[in-house]
């Protein structure tokens, strides 16, 4: 079984973050994921090369 990785990305895209989180459904991923959001301008988390959850903040607007 492989392991889900949460990434924190940069406005790059350039993982800044990285950690191993365990294994649960896609809601209580996206809610993690959701609450990190605020840490990094965008998050992922992948299951092995398939990538399960990606969030991105919405563009400021001036």
């Amino acid at each position: 079984m492989t392991k889900l990785l949460f990434y924190g990305l940069d406005e790059a895209g350039d993982a800044t973050f990285t950690e191993e989180v365990p294994r649960q459904d896609t809601a209580a991923l996206r809610a993690m994921a959701a609450a990190r959001l605020s840490d990094f301008h965008a998050v992922e988390v992948w299951d092995g090369p398939l990538c399960v959850v990606r969030l991105r903040r919405a563009p400021q607007r001036a």
